[in-house]
C-alpha cells in the first residue's frame, strides 16, 4: 500500500472512488474516508477488495492486510509507537482476552471466541429458483428492543401497503368504468387513458413503498449488526469466532423482478461449528415481513 497511514492489522471500511495511474504505469485505487472527502491513500489496481455498499458513483469497501510497524513513527502519520508486535493492542472483532496466558498470569492472551456460522441464501424450498449470490449478509444479537422495532416498523409499513392497495383496487374499478362513462367514444376514450395514468403512477407507487420498506428493515438490523459477509456464487456465507448467544443472520437482495430476503433466528452455544438450518432455524417473522 502506498502513502495510507493506517493501523495493523488493517480491518477497515473505506470509499473508493477512481482509479489514478501510478508512478509505475500502473493503475492504482484512490481511497477516501467518505464520498468526497480526505484523501487515505491508494492500493493497487488488483487489490482484494469487498464491496460493501454502491451510492451515487461511489463504493464502500472492505480492506483486510496487515502493514510493517516502523521502529520510529513520524508524528501525524496515525500510528503511534506503541503500534509494534510487542505493544497491547485491542483484540480483534470475535476475540476474547484472559488475563492468565501460560507462564504469566499477568499477560493478556487473546482467544477465539468459539463458534464459527456457516450458512446458504437458498430459494425458498419448492419454490426454484437460484441461491442468493454476491448479497451482503448481516450477523446480528437478537434482543427484545430488536425484535420490538422491527415488528412495529413491519405493522406500519403492511398498513401503508393494505391502503395502497386499496387505492389501486379503486383505480382500476375507475379504469374499467371509463371506457363507459360517455356516449362519445373520443371523450370516453380521454377519461380510460387519464384513468390509466393514475393506475400506473399507482402502481409505481407502490413499489416505491416496497423498496423504502425494505431500506428501513436493514436499517433496523444495522443498529445492532456484529458482522457482515457477502454470500459467494452458491449462496454460501461464514461469520468465524462468534460469541455464544442468541442471534439473527438477515439478508436483503436488492435485485430481481421481487427481491428476496432471508432471517435466521438461532443460538451459538460452546465451540462446535454452527451450521444453520434453512427450516429449523427461519425467522418466524421474515426480514422484510414477506412484503410482495
Amino acid at each position: 500500500m502506498r502513502r495510507a497511514a493506517l493501523t495493523a492489522p488493517l480491518a477497515l471500511f473505506l470509499v473508493c472512488v477512481a482509479l489514478a495511474a501510478a508512478g509505475n504505469g500502473h493503475l492504482e485505487i484512490v481511497l477516501f474516508d467518505a464520498p468526497k472527502g480526505a484523501w487515505l491513500g491508494a492500493l493497487r489496481e488488483n487489490a482484494p477488495l469487498v464491496v460493501l455498499e454502491e451510492r451515487e458513483g461511489w463504493r464502500r469497501v472492505r480492506l483486510e492486510g496487515w502493514i510493517m510497524a516502523p521502529a520510529a513513527v513520524p508524528a501525524g502519520t496515525g500510528l503511534s509507537e506503541s503500534s509494534g508486535p510487542a505493544a497491547a493492542t485491542p483484540p480483534e472483532a470475535g476475540m476474547v482476552v484472559s488475563r492468565e496466558g501460560p507462564g504469566d498470569p499477568g499477560q493478556a492472551a487473546a482467544t477465539p471466541r468459539l463458534a464459527d456460522v456457516q450458512g446458504v441464501l437458498a430459494p425458498p424450498l419448492g419454490a426454484g429458483g437460484s441461491a442468493g449470490a454476491g448479497v451482503l449478509v448481516l450477523l446480528v444479537k437478537e434482543s427484545s428492543g430488536l425484535d420490538s422495532e422491527h415488528r412495529k416498523l413491519g405493522a406500519e409499513c403492511r398498513a401503508r401497503l393494505d391502503q395502497k392497495d386499496r387505492d389501486l383496487l379503486a383505480l382500476r374499478a375507475e379504469a374499467d368504468r371509463a371506457l363507459n362513462s360517455s356516449d362519445n367514444f373520443r371523450e370516453a376514450s380521454g377519461r380510460s387513458d387519464q384513468a390509466r395514468t393514475r393506475l400506473a403512477t399507482g402502481q409505481r407507487e407502490r413499489r416505491d413503498l416496497i423498496q423504502e420498506c425494505r431500506a428501513r428493515a436493514q436499517a433496523v438490523f444495522e443498529e445492532a449488526v456484529t458482522g457482515r459477509a457477502i454470500s459467494d456464487a452458491s449462496g454460501r456465507f461464514e461469520f468465524q469466532r462468534v460469541v455464544p448467544g442468541r442471534y439473527r443472520v438477515v439478508a436483503f437482495e436488492t435485485t430481481g423482478d421481487v427481491p428476496r430476503s432471508w432471517s435466521f433466528s438461532f443460538l451459538v452455544e460452546g465451540n462446535a461449528p454452527h451450521a444453520l438450518d434453512p427450516t429449523a432455524d427461519r425467522s418466524p417473522v421474515p426480514a422484510d415481513w414477506g412484503l410482495r
